[in-house]
């Protein structure tokens, strides 16, 4: 299982079909404080992997994957940004970075590495 927040729409869409034509299971998500809701749940069904942007409002990504890590040691995560500043606190959050846009192969590349490492 692979959870993806971001607020744009269209990348959710573009990422989950992506992932899903390569026969992964895919949660996506448009706001990191529904998703945290979520994940403090109930219904709650922890992923291998999070992908997530790094500028959402409400919520930054780095905040959201440090929630995620402190709760679940085990979650590893992909973190998107279009933007070049890079929070240096917060590099050592994610297995990787991924600056946007960016090819579907290389998505796939790091998708697979990371999910064959759990």
């Amino acid at each position: 299982m692979i959870h993806i927040i971001d607020d744009d729409p269209n990348v959710l869409s573009v990422l989950t079909e992506i992932l899903e034509s390569l026969e992964y299971s895919i949660q996506a998500f448009s706001c990191p404080v529904n998703y945290m809701q979520y994940a403090s749940s109930n219904d709650y069904h922890a992923p291998k992997l999070i992908i997530t942007d790094i500028k959402m409002p409400r919520m930054s990504g780095y905040e959201l994957m440090r929630k995620m890590a402190e709760a679940r040691q085990d979650l590893k995560f992909i973190a998107m940004t279009g933007y070049h500043d890079i929070d240096d606190d917060c590099k050592e959050l994610p297995h990787l970075f991924m600056r946007k846009p960016f090819p579907p192969q290389l998505l796939e590349e790091n998708v697979h590495r990371l999910m064959k490492d759990q």
